[in-house]
């Protein structure tokens, strides 16, 4: 049996076990239709670029001016038309495939099959991040990142761990060639090569290899910073999150706010929403008493970041800097306001998910003696994918009933007579 077969015969029931988690969990979303005005405009052009393929390279479009992510749209508009449903299976399918690198990279850094296991299912089912991302067609873009950051990290590491961080490698070469990819989706290379600095800060001491003067890191730094110079010079530079250039994030001190802001949302996701509206009466308690809650999760994220970087394992360390470093790209200032959008916490979920998985696994560990007890760690995991899941179907309740509006009747009617 060649190696290849051998992995797939290994790896390949996750994989299957993941899409199909993911499309029993989330398929009812795909029977929402479309009900976001940038969801009409991104069919809308695709429909115009459909005419003539060409006109991409120099399309500047209302949302996607990518051009990695305006052939991504073009191919579904081809394949699925104007039929909503095609369009959020992909964002399920490319979902589960993302919570499939998690696991093949858990199970890299730790390794632990059971815990990377455990891990990737919390991130199939939204765990942290709370399935928002999954149900609009232009969240595909985020999907897309998400994907090539993700494998890229997982090349880089792997290139390091068989080849030494060997530069000719095919490894090394891949993870490269998905690096520019990332940038013909979105300009958040640097998040990217931070995550890859913090993997070698924490690793190669203790593999005795040099850190900042490695030449897999300086050479992808290298192209890091030649792609950007390139794309400010002859690409779209202007921003697709924000809305006009006077909208461009500040960072400042209140980033810093922004920051503990957003990881007490994968703790605590209750912000002041028409979802609120009709909340059970607990529900309603236990959001006016936020701010009390708030703080205690502040305190306690701090103190594990703080005991985790000097007790942790080198895993655990490079995950929980990883959570910090892919959130410093969202915490920005504009002048439309400081709402948290949980599609944020996509990328920064996986080392929730992780830190989850671990605490579960080895406080279990230390249950194995008593045969019922142990089991009882995984009810924290467990708890989050209720609050996951219920989420998540009452965000896509809200959605459905936003579609039976008049504004999205109205939506779904233009974008019907542009496209036929």
């Amino acid at each position: 049996m060649t190696g290849a077969m051998k992995k797939i015969r290994i790896h390949g029931p996750i994989l299957l076990w993941l899409q199909l988690l993911t499309f029993v969990c989330f398929g009812r979303i795909m029977t929402t239709p479309i009900w976001h005005g940038m969801d009409g405009d991104i069919l809308c052009e695709a429909h115009i670029l459909s005419q003539n393929p060409v006109e991409m390279l120099g399309h500047l479009g209302f949302y996607f001016s990518q051009p990695l992510l305006q052939l991504a749209f073009l191919l579904e508009y081809r394949v699925f038309g104007l039929d909503t449903a095609g369009y959020i299976g992909v964002n399920l399918f490319i979902h589960a495939f993302n919570a499939f690198i998690v696991y093949m990279l858990v199970n890299m850094l730790f390794p632990r099959k059971s815990m990377a296991i455990l891990a990737a299912t919390l991130f199939a089912l939204g765990v942290g991040s709370y399935g928002k991302i999954f149900m609009a067609i232009h969240q595909l873009e985020s999907l897309l990142l998400s994907c090539l950051h993700l494998l890229t990290l997982y090349f880089f590491i792997r290139n390091d761990f068989r080849h030494k961080g060997k530069l000719l490698s095919k490894f090394f070469l891949l993870g490269l060639f998905l690096f520019l990819l990332s940038g013909l989706t979105k300009a958040t290379s640097f998040s990217l090569i931070l995550s890859l600095l913090a993997y070698k800060l924490f690793f190669n001491p203790w593999r005795g290899g040099r850190v900042l003067l490695s030449r897999d890191l300086l050479t992808i730094a290298v192209v890091g910073v030649l792609f950007q110079l390139a794309q400010n010079t002859w690409g779209y530079t202007h921003p697709t999150v924000f809305g006009a250039p006077e909208a461009n994030p500040i960072f400042s001190w209140i980033s810093i706010k922004n920051l503990f802001r957003y990881l007490n949302l994968m703790f605590f996701p209750m912000q002041r929403s028409p979802i609120m509206e009709s909340a059970p009466g607990w529900m309603i308690l236990v959001y006016q008493a936020r701010t009390l809650i708030r703080i205690f999760l502040t305190l306690s994220i701090i103190s594990y970041s703080f005991f985790g970087f000097i007790f942790g394992s080198k895993a655990i360390r490079f995950f929980i800097a990883w959570t910090y470093i892919s959130l410093l790209p969202f915490t920005g200032q504009t002048i439309t306001g400081t709402w948290l959008n949980l599609s944020h916490l996509y990328l920064t979920s996986l080392g929730f998910c992780i830190i989850l998985a671990a605490g579960a696994e080895g406080t279990s560990a230390l249950l194995r003696a008593r045969k019922r007890a142990r089991f009882v760690p995984y009810l924290a995991p467990l708890a989050f994918v209720a609050m996951s899941l219920g989420l998540t179907y009452e965000l896509d309740h809200s959605n459905k009933l936003k579609a039976q509006g008049e504004e999205a009747r109205e939506l779904r009617a233009t974008v019907d007579r542009i496209c036929d």
